[in-house]
Order: C-alpha cells, then sequence, then structure tokens
C-alpha cells in the first residue's frame, strides 16, 4: 500500500517488542494511517466483528470507502517497520 493512503492489514502480525524480541499477534486487524503510522491495532478479529471495525473507523474519522483492505492468507503474516538503536 501507497503512503497517502489508509490500509486496513488483517492476519497475523509479528512485530518487534524489543531487538531481541517478537511478538506473534495472530487474527488481528491493523490500522495504518495515510503517513503510514498505525493508528489503531484490534486483537482477535474475526468477521463476527465487523461492527467494531465500523466503530474504529468512526472514531478515526475514516470512511470504508477510503481504506484499502490487505487480508493475508494462510501462512502469510504481516512485519511493520524495524526497530533503530
Amino acid at each position: 500500500m501507497a503512503l497517502g493512503s489508509r490500509s486496513l492489514f488483517v492476519g497475523t502480525l509479528i512485530h518487534s517488542k524489543s531487538l531481541d524480541e517478537l511478538e506473534y499477534l495472530d487474527d488481528t486487524a491493523v490500522f495504518v494511517n495515510e503517513s503510514g503510522v498505525i493508528v489503531s491495532i484490534k486483537s482477535a478479529y474475526s468477521q463476527a466483528t465487523v461492527e467494531e471495525i465500523e466503530t474504529i473507523f468512526q472514531k478515526l474519522g475514516w470512511s470504508r470507502e477510503d481504506v484499502a483492505i490487505k487480508t493475508a492468507k494462510a501462512g502469510e503474516f504481516f512485519f511493520p517497520g524495524f526497530i533503530g538503536k
């Protein structure tokens, strides 16, 4: 997804808690703003919580039509950013 667009990534998220520790979050929704900044994370996402996602869109002032949604397939994951010293 290009900078300048709002994005929602759904699936497994792997992120750096520190320089030597990774955290795996399955079934997660990650909301990223136009600047590429994560603005919200919803763990335990499932199709049953679509209403919760709409609520987060509203809190962020986002419209569903303005959000690019990328869903990871089985075996895929998202790894946003890197940790610096």
